[in-house]
């Protein structure tokens, strides 16, 4: 299985939109959503609900309630195509094992798009993309993986 990582310099690059105009070429694939917890405030700067509740080491969502929920990424990924989407939310400890978990339920699919910086550190895709905005500084998570990254899109 061909495996795309997009991961992002910032919150708010364009991650999923990328990643929704891959899912129109690459009809078919599959999406995993994966989320490092944070302690105390978001670096998004709002409350977005994702750090909350967390009392294993890591959890794979696949509550179609969730998943579609409007206002979710997940939601975006499978409006634009993708056969299967799955969330990873991992607290640091947890990221690893989570990742080759939730990685090992998307066998037998065409390919998969994982959104999400920190799995670089453990991953070795086929191509992995960093979106970044104009004139901004990349987050802490991002500059430790930019040695693993193909390509990097400035939008």
């Amino acid at each position: 299985m061909k495996v795309i990582v997009v991961a992002g310099a910032h919150s708010g690059a364009g991650k999923t939109v990328l990643i929704e105009k891959l899912l129109k070429v690459f009809k078919g694939w599959a999406c995993l959503k994966v989320t490092v917890l944070h302690q105390g405030l978001c670096p998004t700067g709002r409350n977005c609900g994702a750090c909350e509740g967390l009392n294993s080491k890591f959890c794979i969502i696949s509550d179609k309630k969730i998943i579609e929920e409007k206002t979710k990424d997940t939601c975006r990924f499978k409006k634009a195509g993708a056969k299967k989407v799955l969330w990873l939310k991992a607290k640091p400890e947890g990221l690893k094992t989570g990742i080759k978990q939730a990685v090992s339920s998307f066998k037998g699919s065409k390919g998969l798009i994982i959104e999400g910086t920190s799995v670089l550190k453990y991953l070795k895709p086929d191509a992995a993309i960093m979106v970044k905005r104009k004139g901004s500084s990349l987050k802490d998570s991002a500059q430790s993986v930019l040695k693993r990254i193909d390509l990097v899109l400035t939008v």
